[in-house]
């Protein structure tokens, strides 16, 4: 059946939906940097006959119009009485084959069951990779009368696997952002997650929703926050995490729940108490939080109830958090800070306030480039005044590349509580690279084409936008908006035609110079990777892949040519010699398809990793693949890299090393550029024998990012914002810069004329000087 259609249709209604939308201010799904409309609202009545099955029935969530900012809001209950507490749990992380995990998350929601909360807490990694048997089964273990009483926040791994492109977690539990009172408690549910990607950030127009949440709570509400990555302290797992931290200044912010580290963690900073929950999935454990009357005034106290050897519950006091009096470490906070980057040191100073409880103030420059990990930091004593009210010293910045930079002050009292402040400064680029920087709105997380001059950019929020740029500056000629795009366009071999992939399961062809739909064809499930426009006994075919499948897909009509199912998710883009087209797919095999017909011809495992979640994230789930000019077939793993012969699949060579992610580059005479995410390196490498001619330090991580070549240098934007210029020749580096500090990059660049043209995740495209 024809799958083409010029109307974009709506997104389908979901059956039974298993958990309700969270009572409160809703907001969307899954990038917060996008403008996506919320979920659809759940029913409770369905809620209590859903078990196993659920997710099959409920696969697809429905999108609608942002829900009311007060729709079921109740009024807090000043001075009580409380309930007797509710629970709070994360990291469950659901494993179909691991069913002693199952097995523990069962007793613990069992356990939690029995104390009949109003309210249960999930700070997110519901499951190990977002697979339908996994939600199944994780739905499974949860009695029904507690289902609706659940709050859930994403994890990544709810999120960096999942080819619903968030519509399953949606479907399940609503939106992945969200607020809601109880017990006198104004919540917040945060989702800084980028969809297939580990780490997150918020951005800005993530912290404009935050923050007209947090303007609506009436004084005298404490604040809880609920988000899965933890913040501040050795926390690096969110690249802009100062912009939260900056608005717990301004408000009444008292706890915050998070998971991630797998290990119970207190943290107290900046006014609020943070506890990074013990995992479920490690061993049955639930915490419970009352709010009660402490010694001091209001706390919420927390106790830990875990499994014991025998099967019965323990319980352990783990702390009580203050929510009313003066907040955590407020004191600390300075009151002017000052920065001299001019030498070779980095001059701080520090006023703090007459009251301050000081014991030390140390800074640091902040480690940009610890990408998604804990950083115990490099920490240097300032010096106090005679009167300890000012504190002074250095930061080396010797090392440091021109560009824009960050720092953070950290002033603790006698007590081991903190508050840190980051603050950015710049070091001159003599050579004026950076041209200028245009917004576009939503992040640009992969969607960027060349040809002839011609820019295609398109974001997460749906932008898809043709445009001209010179040294002055982008010259829009013309905007569409679709779906999110995740993944690089394609030109048509005559560059009349572009081809967008996106997350509302088509694959849309547009007219280059106008961006007038040429045709639109739905693919069924969304389009996450990038498309490959390749050549078949002489008609031009586009191959995709969308949820499960691997689709190819005429180029001038949109008429199917071919599907392929049940292969697993793959978020790459294939590769074709012509006669047969080469894939990477979610169950860890690389496979090689009939061009013609789509029938697979072979495949190669890639992993001697067995289970499903191990096979995936083990295997080219994320490749791009190459044809290499000897006509070996190069795929990669964050192992290693294989180069297959296209007739059998069988290895000719084969190397060590994580070249999964960043697109890999042929260069004029045949070699291959590629880059090892896990070394933070970039080689030249023989095709023939896979040996380096040469490999490079690029000082951090080029997670998807690669390359784009101009007169013999080969610039590489790493994920932590750090442009290097490598000459391709030598691999010696011939330029640095420090082109973003809070948002990461993940597109990979291009070059038109002499202008680099790079995108981040706070929706910024660059321009800089190639030359």
């Amino acid at each position: 059946m024809c799958r083409r259609s010029l109307v974009r249709r709506s997104w389908p209604m979901p059956h039974f939906p298993a958990f309700p939308a969270p009572v409160g201010r809703t907001a969307p799904m899954p990038s917060p940097t996008a403008n996506e409309p919320a979920r659809l609202p759940m029913d409770r009545r369905r809620l209590l006959g859903l078990g196993v099955g659920a997710v099959t029935a409920a696969a697809t969530g429905a999108t609608v119009g942002a829900a009311p900012a007060t729709a079921g809001r109740p009024a807090p209950r000043p001075g009580g009485p409380w309930s007797p507490g509710f629970a709070l749990l994360g990291d469950t992380q659901i494993d179909v084959d691991l069913p002693e995990r199952t097995e523990g998350v069962r007793w613990t929601y069992e356990q939690i069951a029995a104390r009949n909360p109003e309210v249960v807490c999930h700070v997110g990694d519901i499951v190990e990779h977002g697979s339908v048997a996994e939600y199944d089964t994780y739905l499974d273990t949860i009695p029904a009368a507690l289902r609706p009483r659940i709050r859930h926040v994403p994890g990544n791994h709810d999120w960096r696997w999942d080819s619903t492109a968030g519509e399953r977690y949606g479907s399940l539990f609503g939106p992945s952002r969200y607020s809601f009172d109880h017990d006198g408690l104004h919540f917040v549910a945060l989702d800084p997650s980028h969809l297939l990607q580990e780490p997150g950030g918020f951005g800005e127009s993530g912290i404009r929703w935050l923050t007209r949440d947090l303007d609506r709570v009436p004084r005298g509400v404490p604040i809880v926050m609920l988000c899965h990555f933890p913040f501040g302290g050795d926390n690096y797992y969110v690249s802009d995490q100062e912009r939260l931290l900056r608005l717990l200044d301004r408000y009444d912010v008292r706890a915050m729940f998070a998971g991630h580290v797998h290990a119970e963690q207190v943290q107290r900073f900046n006014g609020v108490t943070q506890l990074a929950v013990d995992d479920t999935r490690g061993s049955a454990i639930y915490y419970w939080v009352q709010r009660t009357d402490g010694p001091d005034g209001e706390v919420l106290k927390v106790t830990a109830v875990q499994r014991a050897a025998g099967g019965s519950a323990e319980s352990r006091a783990v702390l009580d958090i203050p929510i009313a009096g003066p907040r955590t470490a407020a004191a600390q906070r300075p009151q002017a800070i000052s920065l001299d980057p001019a030498g070779a040191a980095l001059a701080v100073s520090v006023r703090l306030a007459p009251h301050a409880r000081t014991a030390n103030v140390k800074a640091q420059l902040y480690p940009q480039h610890t990408y998604g990990l804990k950083d115990d930091g490099q920490w240097r004593n300032l010096a106090p005044d005679g009167a300890g009210r000012r504190y002074t010293g250095g930061l080396d910045l010797t090392s440091l590349p021109p560009g824009e930079h960050r720092m953070t002050v950290r002033v603790t009292d006698a007590d081991g509580a903190w508050h840190e402040q980051t603050r950015t400064f710049a070091l001159p680029d003599t050579a004026r690279r950076l041209r200028w920087s245009e917004q576009l709105g939503a992040p640009v997380q992969a969607g960027l084409a060349a040809r002839d001059g011609l820019l295609i950019a398109a974001t997460t929020g749906g932008n898809v936008v043709g445009a001209r740029p010179t040294r002055r500056g982008l010259s829009r000629r013309w905007q569409t908006r679709i779906g999110a795009v995740h993944g690089r366009p394609a030109f048509a071999p005559d560059g009349g035609t572009v081809y967008v992939p996106s997350d509302d399961h088509r694959l849309h062809a547009l007219d280059a110079a106008t961006g007038r739909r040429r045709f639109t064809y739905d693919a069924g499930a969304p389009v996450l990777g990038s498309p490959l426009v390749t050549t078949v006994d002489g008609r031009t075919v586009v191959v995709i892949s969308a949820g499960e499948t691997r689709q190819a897909v005429d180029a001038r009509t949109g008429d199917p040519v071919w599907r392929v199912a049940g292969k697993g998710m793959f978020a790459g883009r294939a590769a074709s010699d012509g006669t047969r087209v080469y894939a990477g797919a979610g169950d860890g095999n690389v496979y090689a398809h009939d061009a013609r017909t789509g029938a697979v011809l072979w495949s190669f495992s890639t992993t001697t990793r067995t289970t499903a979640y191990s096979r995936l994230i083990y295997g080219p789930w994320a490749d791009n693949l190459e044809v290499l000019p000897n006509g070996l077939v190069l795929v990669s793993t964050v192992a290693s890299a294989f180069a297959l012969d296209p007739a059998t699949g069988e290895p000719r060579w084969s190397v060590a090393g994580s070249y999964v992610y960043a697109p890999k580059l042929v260069l004029d005479g045949g070699d291959v550029l590629m880059f090892d995410d896990g070394g933070r390196t970039a080689s030249r490498v023989d095709p023939a024998t896979g040996q380096a001619r040469w490999t490079a330090g690029l000082g951090a991580r080029p997670v998807s990012t690669g390359a784009a070549i101009h007169d013999g240098v080969a610039w590489t934007p790493t994920t932590t914002g750090l442009l290097v210029g490598l000459d391709v020749a030598t691999g010696a580096v011939r330029s640095r810069l420090q082109l973003t500090t809070s948002a990461y990059c993940y597109s990979p660049p291009v070059v038109i004329g002499d202008l680099l043209l790079v995108g981040d995740q706070d929706g910024f495209l660059h321009g800089l000087a190639a030359d």
